[in-house]
């Protein structure tokens, strides 16, 4: 297939391609983020409800703390009576500026409220001084608030009010306090909160405290370890170090149908457009194929006639040696049929060997030969038909040395140079040949003086079947695999062909074919 045409037809199919598969990607990963955002606007939907919830609890809760702390006087037998009565008080306790007030070892204390003290005494900084900071704040504008600690295994809780006592009437700032107990805190919480074993919840809800540990989830969906949470949220003060997070199962995930229904058209499109280059290809291949079917007939054609004619340039041969060299006619007329059965021949090898090469490779058979002798033995072939054309023969052989080459692809390579002059350069009536051997290089030179050959075709000549069209060269036969061959044969060779301009007296003509093939001198004493 034509390269040009090849590329042409890549660059048809592989736009269309590229552009719907962008288009597909882009149209699937703008579904996927618009889906991903509606899931986490969902969570947050959800989560908001969640600490809503919470949040009407704990103010549930502070209404029934400022109920209970109203009635909270310095009388502690009545102290003592609330805090049994009630589940949630771990414990009241009132304090001044100085001290506290309430509980005191001033006098007979009980087991709670001798628990509660070592616990300020544990946590002198972290409790006694923050407990300060509330009377601070009591002395300004707020009256009551929360206050949160971290002791033990998790979060603790106070809530606390500005007091005024008719018998303490010289204190600027009295603090009545409860903390609370954590249980039935945390217990208040989670009954607040959804059932876990919700049914047809594609989803999971989870609450964590300040360390990471679950506290309470909700949600037949069991997210994997590796799977980030859709959203997450903190919670309202005084559980702010806790937070919320929701996951929804990726399986329960619904694409908006319009864009699948883009998807599906996009790939369709796809596999039409892939469909129909794979048809184009097929088609403009179809020459390709063809033509290689007729390189097989004629190859199979060629094998046939090759034995028939060695037979017919042997018989001729032997005739031309019986023959007096005073019968000129008859030697002229056997002299024709041993020149064109020698052209035959050589129009039958380039066949057979490009066939071969087309299918499995020329195979190459190095052997000791003298270069010069080949190249003598291939121009006798050629003498009677250079002669008849008038095209004078100039050599310079200098490649006298024993090297290892292929006799077969030597002599192939040089018969279908001089075949090429005898075609498009005949107008220069002149050839010569060239050979040397440069540090176990054989370079073959053929020049000639015919109208050259322009620069922008240097290159494309060594393809198959090209040929350069001009009025010197239309209507000349020719199989269009020559110079091709003397390429595919060089390279096998180890070597290259080059074409070079030719320069004589300042005038540019004629084209200079030069081969450099690899040829190892060659020593008997090697030979095993």
């Amino acid at each position: 297939m034509n390269r040009k045409l090849t590329t042409i037809l890549v660059i048809m199919v592989i736009i269309p391609i590229g552009l719907l598969s962008w288009m597909g990607v882009t149209g699937m990963k703008t579904e996927k983020d618009r889906t991903k955002q509606q899931v986490q606007y969902n969570g947050k939907q959800k989560l908001n409800l969640v600490q809503e919830n919470i949040s009407l609890l704990f103010k549930e809760i502070e209404s029934d703390l400022n109920n209970t702390l109203n009635l909270v006087s310095l009388n502690i037998d009545e102290i003592r009576n609330i805090q049994r009565n009630q589940s949630l008080i771990q414990q009241i306790f009132i304090e001044d500026e100085d001290s506290l007030i309430y509980p005191s070892d001033d006098y007979f204390i009980s087991l709670r409220e001798e628990a509660f003290l070592t616990r300020i005494k544990e946590t002198d900084i972290s409790f006694n001084f923050l407990l300060k900071s509330k009377i601070e704040t009591a002395k300004e504008s707020v009256n009551k608030g929360w206050h949160t600690w971290f002791m033990g295994d998790g979060i603790n809780f106070i809530y606390w009010e500005k007091a005024k006592f008719s018998d303490k009437p010289n204190k600027e700032a009295i603090i009545k306090g409860i903390e609370l107990n954590r249980s039935a805190l945390l217990s208040g919480i989670i009954n607040s909160l959804p059932v876990t074993n919700e049914k047809n919840a594609s989803f999971r809800i989870s609450l964590f405290d300040v360390n990471g540990n679950t506290i309470y989830q909700w949600g037949s969906f069991s997210p994997p370890l590796n799977l980030s949470a859709d959203s997450s949220m903190s919670l309202e003060y005084p559980l702010s170090s806790w937070h919320l997070e929701y996951y929804l199962d990726p399986a329960s995930i619904k694409y908006n149908g319009n864009n699948l229904i883009l998807i599906v058209s996009l790939v369709t499109l796809f596999f039409m457009i892939l469909t129909l280059s794979i048809y184009l290809y097929r088609e403009s291949t179809r020459e390709i194929r063809e033509a290689s079917q007729k390189v097989s007939f004629v190859n199979q054609v060629s094998h046939e006639l090759k034995t028939p004619l060695t037979n017919i340039r042997m018989y001729a041969e032997l005739l031309e040696k019986k023959f007096v060299s005073e019968d000129k006619k008859t030697k002229k007329h056997l002299d024709i049929i041993i020149s064109e059965s020698g052209r035959l021949g050589r129009l039958i090898n380039n066949v057979l060997s490009f066939a071969k090469d087309q299918k499995n490779g020329v195979t190459f058979n190095p052997v000791p030969v003298v270069p010069d002798k080949i190249i003598e033995h291939t121009l006798d072939s050629f003498k009677y038909s250079l002669k008849t054309k008038g095209i004078k023969l100039s050599t310079k052989l200098n490649a006298s040395n024993t090297v290892l080459a292929d006799a077969d692809i030597l002599e192939q390579i040089l018969s279908n140079l001089i075949s090429n002059v005898e075609k498009y350069a005949i107008t220069g009536k002149w050839i010569k040949i060239e050979s040397s051997l440069e540090n176990e290089i054989l370079v073959l030179t053929v020049s000639d003086r015919g109208p050259g050959i322009p620069n922008n075709f240097h290159k494309k000549i060594f393809e198959p079947f090209f040929r350069v069209s001009n009025k010197l060269t239309d209507g000349v036969s020719g199989t269009g695999i020559g110079l091709s061959l003397v390429r595919i044969l060089s390279e096998i060779h180890g070597g290259k062909v080059f074409l070079l301009s030719n320069n004589q007296s300042g005038k540019k003509e004629g084209a200079i074919f030069q081969v450099k093939l690899k040829t190892p001198l060659y020593n008997s004493k090697e030979e095993v």
